[in-house]
């Protein structure tokens, strides 16, 4: 390699602390110059001062640092403009850029007025001294095969890394680096581009990319339904679910979950790898993870060549039966935090009670509101259970575990249980002494059986008292007309009409005659 490469890389640094993939083009522009060349970071923005320094810590020898109020957003065409001015006047050899959709736009359009080559979602480069040119390597023919390719002389060289591929450097904060400013009137570059107005979206999943744990799915699966259970299984681990090409071209997952050369590199702690025969093309790009466990029925696939761990079995079968033990796990860890919350016996945990809560609410990409509305208590309250400001009651406990989808008979103790039986015998007398309810079962607050009647004031809305109450529920319209709001549909009954639903279904009843709406309502908890 020439002693003095110029390297530019372009500082994508809109996401800097989430989006790691300039940092990891940058880790690998150093080894391949291997102290050779020079490496320089691109940053062009407003107030971008820190990211600049940033990117000195983690390794760039220069920076050029373009800082002006109409780089605030990003405008394909000024930037490119800019870039190209930046181009011809400091002549680099070599311009990286991360192969993102940002990346991908930015570079072509950049290629295109240099009149260079441009070679897309390289996964690694080699500097060739006899013909004093570059090689990259990118995967072809849908990633059947691995092309080497060669640059025309024109330079800048112009290549986009695949994220996922390299690792970012080290962060020195001792480290110095020589930051230019760059001082240029764009008056002369135009711009088709106005924007209006820029909201950033933060994001609530992790990306594939960065997932310390991932699902991934193959044509073994069989279903969208089997993929369905690879995403609750990446809900309760707190990973990320990916794909193989067959599943990809079948719909059972989109295009950017696809993992191999033509798709994304993940280097997680743990993979799981259900029904993945284990082409050349998929396990090009999973060898970084740490730990490998696949299950496949076929007891001679390649997958097994690879993997730390290899179950032979058919995958949605497998699938169905680990899920049912992660729940059961979960919930009993979940239950023994609530215990020693209560015993005061958390002083010193690695993790409590509410923060076990708020992990499992992020990890199922929930909202403190949609976890209030699956579990019939407000958010306000979730908060408190969170925060460890509020114990909840036992209660909870039950409540959670249908959200879960378990049966939580074997962890609950007898004292648990009869404490849940106060609660459904409280909620039975707070209905008793409201107006609006009338028991028909008197004495059954203990019972599993219940039914009221419940009169409804004209043209107004239904007041629920304890409004969650898991199980069935059966009402008869005895006089009026009512509009039942169930889930996102709307239904209209008249005088002697029924309807039964399950009863945690989020429900809401309006009285549309001028006249009292009475209803007859049976409530069965199991």
């Amino acid at each position: 390699m020439k002693k003095d490469l110029e390297i530019w890389i372009f500082g994508d640094h809109r996401n800097f602390q989430n989006d790691r993939s300039t940092l990891q083009v940058m880790g690998y522009a150093h080894s391949f110059s291997n102290g050779r060349g020079r490496v320089t970071l691109l940053v062009l923005g407003n107030n971008v001062k820190e990211v600049a320094q940033e990117y000195i810590a983690y390794g760039a020898d220069r920076i050029l640092l373009f800082d002006h109020p109409e780089l605030t957003h990003y405008r394909v065409d000024l930037f490119t403009g800019v870039i190209c001015d930046l181009i011809k006047e400091y002549q680099p050899d070599l311009f990286l850029a991360t192969a993102t959709d940002f990346g991908r736009e930015l570079s072509a359009r950049i290629a295109k007025r240099l009149g260079v080559g441009l070679c897309a979602d390289c996964i690694s480069l080699e500097w060739d001294d006899r013909n004093e040119t570059l090689l990259a390597t990118s995967p072809a023919f849908g990633g059947n095969f691995l092309a080497k390719i060669r640059w025309n002389p024109p330079r800048p060289y112009m290549a986009t890394l695949r994220p996922g591929v390299f690792s970012e450097p080290l962060y020195d904060k001792e480290r110095k680096g020589e930051i230019i400013r760059v001082k240029k009137d764009l008056d002369h570059i135009s711009s088709s581009i106005r924007v209006l107005s820029s909201l950033r979206d933060s994001p609530k999943r992790t990306r594939l990319e960065d997932a310390k744990i991932v699902i991934v799915g193959g044509r073994g699966v069989r279903s969208s339904e089997g993929f369905h259970l690879l995403r609750e299984l990446s809900m309760l681990l707190g990973g990320e679910v990916g794909a193989t090409r067959p599943a990809v071209d079948a719909h059972w997952a989109s295009p950017e979950q696809l993992i191999g050369q033509t798709g994304k590199t993940v280097k997680p702690k743990l993979l799981m790898s259900f029904g993945t025969s284990g082409a050349i093309q998929y396990t090009s790009a999973i060898k970084g993870a740490e730990t490998l466990i696949a299950i496949n029925r076929d007891p001679y696939a390649p997958i097994f060549k690879i993997a730390d761990l290899g179950v032979i079995a058919d995958s949605q079968s497998f699938l169905s039966a680990f899920l049912a033990e992660v729940k059961t796990h979960l919930f009993q860890e979940i239950t023994e935090l609530y215990r020693t919350k209560i015993r005061g016996e958390g002083e010193g945990k690695p993790i409590t009670f509410g923060q076990r809560i708020k992990k499992l609410r992020e990890d199922h990409h929930m909202s403190i509101v949609d976890l209030a509305e699956k579990i019939g208590q407000s958010p306000e309250f979730i908060e408190e259970v969170e925060s460890d400001r509020l114990t909840p009651p036992v209660s909870f406990l039950l409540q959670l575990s249908r959200a879960l989808e378990i049966d939580p008979s074997h962890f609950l103790t007898e004292q648990e249980k009869v404490e849940i039986d106060g609660k459904r015998k409280e909620a039975f007398i707070k209905r008793t002494q409201n107006y609006s309810y009338r028991t028909l079962t008197p004495g059954a607050a203990d019972k599993h059986l219940r039914a009221f009647m419940v009169t409804i004031e004209p043209r107004q809305h239904h007041k629920i008292v304890e409004y969650k109450h898991p199980g069935e529920e059966f009402i008869f319209v005895y006089k009026g007309e009512l509009e039942l709001t169930l889930g996102s549909k709307i239904f209209h009954l008249k005088e002697g009409e029924t309807i039964h639903f399950d009863s945690e279904i989020k429900h809401k009843l309006r009285n549309l005659s001028d006249e009292k709406c009475e209803l007859i309502v049976t409530l069965y908890t199991p």
